[in-house]
């Protein structure tokens, strides 16, 4: 077993970390009060080729890992939660096109987005008011018209949606047939597609969200995707794949946490002694530090086994799950640890708290991230022999 990255990988880690230090780090504060945008350092990081990475060169991009787009998420995730979501963004907007559509469609609706000298962004468009965790309450319809679809609905809490290009968008084709009537359409920006309300979030002010309406905006059939009804098996394969990079986030979120409560416990002192040196706040930094750990083990499994093209919606969950809820335990203690300063905005670590909760509720809850683990784990159970037999209504089965 091979902990070592690549060469390639370890090249982007440390681009990523360089950047996250000149770019991110220094900015995020600021760029947080005026609740801006950081259009001008997601264009470095476009530039820095720290974008797109999982597009195949078929169609203009580099063609890399989804382990090397989790070093990215975690290094810029270190600096600011809120600018690493606006950076990776494409990645969860582009994720069903690259499961889906064909070269031809990539080449034709993507390949355009990636390769101009400005950043384009890509807008998931799943999410409604009323279909959350629960997909088949969809309401947004697309509605086949000769040789174009015609589409209406309004979905929310879309990430990038007011400065998207190009938004992938999830709509019913056969209501009657719920989840199974789902299917995924890629809109430009044209007429008819409307931004709505913008939310004024707690934390991660440094991305934006809104809603995205759509009010009779025609695209060509050759927008859908796959099949009418191949919806919802696209988007679950496709939060399989993009957990790690939230997952990812969290963990640099984790590790600054710990990285920020032990410099400060070295230098703060209190009874005559830094108060690191006491054993209540080492054994606070010894679990945040294994909460980091674990964090990106996790995460860098699960990117590991989407590259090998194994069954990864188990060990997705348990990375988005874990290294979210560590990321805000994380953060808890690090307040804790700075005392007063920690609840005071000058100082770093109460920005990392009101980032955190959104990695417990975004792209998934953790609930439900629980239930997916759960109910892979019972699937595996039925194979499962441990050589132990007991009687269960009146039949021979393992006891597990």
């Amino acid at each position: 077993m091979d902990f070592k990255l690549s060469e390639q990988e370890q090249k982007i880690w440390e681009r990523a970390q360089e950047f996250t230090r000149e770019y991110i780090t220094p900015k995020a504060h600021e760029l947080e009060k005026r609740n801006e945008f950081p259009k001008d350092v997601v264009q470095k990081a476009y530039e820095a080729g720290l974008m797109n990475l999982h597009v195949p060169k078929e169609a203009g991009g580099p063609g890399l890992s989804l382990l090397a787009e989790t070093l990215v998420s975690e290094a810029t995730g270190y600096g600011c939660a809120g600018m690493a979501t606006s950076i990776m963004c494409n990645n969860l907007a582009f994720a069903p096109l690259l499961i889906g559509a064909t070269i031809e469609q990539l080449k034709t609706y993507v390949e355009p987005l990636i390769t101009g000298k400005e950043v384009k962004f890509g807008a998931f468009c799943l999410t409604e008011r009323g279909a959350g965790s629960d997909v088949s309450g969809m309401t947004t319809r697309a509605i086949r018209d000769g040789d174009e679809y015609i589409i209406n609905g309004t979905k929310c809490w879309i990430t990038n949606g007011p400065v998207a290009s190009l938004f992938t968008v999830f709509a019913s084709t056969q209501p009657e047939l719920k989840h199974k009537g789902i299917s995924v359409f890629m809109v430009p920006k044209t007429k008819g597609v409307k931004i709505g309300h913008i939310e004024n979030k707690v934390g991660q002010r440094n991305s934006v969200q809104s809603e995205v309406i759509f009010e009779d905006v025609r695209v060509p059939k050759d927008c859908l995707v796959g099949k009418e009804g191949d919806g919802f098996k696209i988007a679950m394969m496709t939060l399989d794949k993009t957990r790690a990079g939230i997952a990812a986030i969290a963990t640099g979120v984790a590790q600054r946490a710990v990285d920020e409560a032990a410099r400060f416990a070295s230098i703060r002192h209190q009874f005559g002694k830094p108060v690191g040196r006491f054993q209540g706040i080492s054994f606070m930094l010894a679990d945040m530090g294994a909460r980091a750990s674990a964090a990106r083990l996790l995460t860098r499994y699960a990117a590991w086994r989407a590259d090998q093209g194994m069954p990864v919606s188990k060990d997705s969950a348990f990375a988005k799950a874990f290294a979210s809820d560590a990321a805000m335990q994380n953060a808890i203690d690090a307040v804790q640890i700075f005392g007063g300063y920690g609840y005071i905005q000058e100082y770093p670590v109460e920005k990392l708290m009101r980032d955190a909760k959104l990695l417990q509720i975004y792209e998934g809850t953790n609930q439900i991230q629980r239930m997916v683990a759960g109910r892979a784990i019972l699937k595996e159970s039925v194979n499962l022999d441990t050589g132990f037999h007991v009687k269960y209504d009146g039949r021979d089965a393992p006891l597990i």
